[in-house]
């Protein structure tokens, strides 16, 4: 079974694409000929007609997500091919075994079979307190009599080895498998750099929101900053774990509790650290998307920001009290251009207030052509299908044309703010280079430095931290940051979840703030940089870099930055002194600043202070994999000799 959750069976996306070659293009295009300002509504008639009329769902196979121990067993006997001695690929067959999980009945073999194969790799690790806690989920799915001994064994083994071995992550008394548990980097929390807003104490107070015809929503500072300036620190308003981390990440809090998940009761796809995690997600959104996640991501999971749209407008009801008449009622008497992030009070604003905030995010509907547009509405109305199908919004909505036109429509308008406004959320990740790629003593400064820390694990010299997306996400206040090919701030992923906006180079008093969407000066086709833009997010860039045309350093800038390296390379700095040395040099260098590039000791800035904030020790699977395991395996070993030995 693969662990990803799309259908290449059936491209949903290609299949709309020959539709509309076929049969909307022609169509739309007559019809809008005379009445362009009604493009939207004719295309809605359109695509509605044929959806009534076509096999389209039965072609899909659209069915609901049930358990199924077929598909269970089939999960697992992929997990045990991969878990082999020497093969190397123990924790991919950790996520068939999870995937196992989500796919069995309660209560039956197969959930506690592959709760015991669990067990089996939390012993491999050393990580006796999870073989433990899999030992007792098995029991409790009913484990057959015939393995007991097997399983008893394991766990007299497991606690005589809790007591003896060295444990593999820090802090063990923190971790208590099943239960949620805070992840942080052993430093303190980032802070605000100056004085909170009164009425956002997540941002500072000299940021405020401006608005005109060129810029339109956008943020600007009313005092000098310096780079390694927080700014903001803001939790998002919806977020959605990315598909390939499905059966690795806690859906709810996205930590990364991958030998003990749990499953949710009512779908296959969604699992989560523990009870808690599992009560609050469906008490805030999952209860609404649960019965349809799987065939969403089958049929529309290309476009993942209808998911996130889904997601969002999930989350929204929720806040309504899962009332569709107050909803109308709320969106009928908003008046969205008086709708503004900075006056409300957050301090107070309960969750109808921050959805406002959501609400009014651009959309760019206007600018879409008609292809665009109508593959939208084409998604969006088969999502829209599932939910009145499926889902406790059937009985509320049949009944009801404005229900019904409010659920689309909203559907629409947050898929098209995810496309967009969303933001990739990334952890700090290290891997192993493969052998090739490992630079010798004369190697580039950057990858060098990234090497030579002495922060919690010491890296061998062909480790190094990447930057891996795991979920997308909106935020209401980070939202509004344009874009710039040369930015001025950056986001830092916390491990609690929130965003921290940080500067990343000295910016004037009146000067707008800039987030990267994507493409930056490094782009070496500045000519398809632009084009992409407009293509993305509709608006022709203006920045320094796309008007001169200017990519890469100045001689003299790179001779002086190569120095700085040097400097940073001659000694194993821990990350904060790396951070601190970084700032000092970039507000030093501000009268030497070059306007029109993306600098190295800024890229480094921003890579460095998500190292220092974004990195979770107690989620490092390179301890588990790579060299720092070895002795641990190896004493696992002559223990297990003592133990069976007597």
């Amino acid at each position: 079974m693969s662990l990803m959750l799309g259908d290449s069976n059936f491209d949903l996306v290609q299949y709309f694409l020959r539709l509309w070659e076929m049969l909307f293009e022609h169509r739309i295009s007559e019809a809008t000929q005379a009445r362009p300002e009604m493009a939207e509504a004719i295309i809605r008639r359109e695509i509605e007609d044929y959806l009534r009329t076509s096999l389209l769902r039965e072609r899909l196979h659209l069915q609901p997500d049930t358990k199924d121990n077929a598909k269970a067993l089939a999960a697992r006997n992929r997990g045990n091919e991969l878990f082999v001695p020497k093969l190397g690929k123990d924790l991919e067959a950790l996520q068939h075994y999870n995937e196992s999980i989500a796919y069995s009945e309660p209560g039956s073999e197969a959930r506690a079979l592959a709760y015991g194969d669990r067990s089996v790799v939390c012993l491999k690790f050393n990580l006796f307190k999870e073989c433990l806690e899999n030992i007792r989920l098995a029991r409790a799915s009913n484990y057959p009599a015939r393995l007991a001994d097997q399983l008893s064994e394991r766990e007299q083994y497991a606690k005589k080895c809790l007591n003896l071995l060295p444990p593999i992550f820090p802090d063990p008394a923190k971790r208590t498998p099943g239960k949620y548990r805070p992840r942080g980097t052993g430093r303190p929390a980032l802070q605000l750099s100056y004085e909170a807003h009164r009425n956002i104490p997540h941002l500072v107070k000299c940021v405020e929101l401006r608005q005109n015809s060129e810029f339109g929503r956008h943020l600007v500072t009313t005092q000098h900053l310096k780079a390694g300036d927080v700014l903001m620190i803001e939790k998002p308003y919806a977020s959605l774990l990315c598909e390939r981390d499905q059966y690795k990440r806690c859906a709810f809090c996205h930590n990364e509790d991958t030998f003990t998940l749990i499953p949710c009761e009512g779908c296959t796809v969604a699992m989560y650290c523990s009870e808690e995690c599992r009560d609050k997600a469906h008490k805030q959104y999952h209860r609404y998307e649960c019965a349809v996640l799987r065939d969403c991501w089958r049929s529309v999971g290309f476009p993942v920001e209808m998911l996130l749209g889904l997601r969002t407008v999930a989350t929204a009801f929720a806040s309504f009290d899962q009332s569709l008449g107050q909803w109308i009622y709320r969106m009928g008497t908003l008046d969205e251009t008086k709708v503004n992030a900075f006056t409300v009070d957050w301090n107070k604003a309960t969750d109808r207030d921050i959805y406002d905030t959501v609400h009014v995010l651009a959309t760019n509907q206007n600018r879409r052509d008609h292809k665009q547009l109508a593959s939208l509405i084409f998604f969006a109305y088969i999502v829209q299908g599932l939910l009145l199908d499926r889902t406790e919004l059937g009985p509320l909505c049949w009944s009801c044309p404005s229900r019904r036109k409010l659920l689309f429509e909203l559907l629409l308008r947050h898929t098209q703010t995810a496309l967009t406004s969303k933001n990739d959320v990334y952890h700090m990740e290290r891997v192993k280079l493969e052998d090739d790629h490992v630079e010798d003593d004369e190697s580039e400064e950057e990858s060098s430095v990234d090497n030579n820390n002495s922060d919690d694990r010491k890296s061998p010299r062909n480790v190094h931290h990447e930057e891996r997306t795991h979920a997308i996400a909106i935020y209401p206040l980070f939202s509004m940051v344009n874009h710039s090919c040369i930015p001025n701030v950056a986001p830092i992923h916390l491990l609690d979840g929130r965003l921290a906006m940080v500067a990343t180079r000295p910016i004037a008093a009146g000067e707008q703030l800039y987030n990267i969407n994507g493409f930056s000066t490094f782009d070496p086709d500045d000519s398809a940089r632009r084009h992409a833009l407009q293509l993305s997010h509709f608006f022709k860039c203006r920045c320094a870099s796309c008007q001169s045309r200017v990519v890469g350093f100045s001689p003299v800038k790179l001779l002086e930055e190569q120095y700085f390296f040097r400097r940073l390379s001659l000694k194993d700095w821990d990350w904060q002194q790396e951070v601190h040395m970084l700032v000092e040099y970039i507000n030093q260098a501000e009268r030497r600043h070059l306007q029109s590039v993306v600098t190295g000791p800024e890229l480094l800035l921003a890579h460095t202070m998500r190292k220092l904030h974004g990195y979770a020790p107690d989620d490092d699977m390179f301890t588990l994999t790579g060299e720092l395991s070895k002795k641990s395996w190896e004493t696992t070993a002559q223990q297990m000799m003592r133990f069976f030995c007597g």
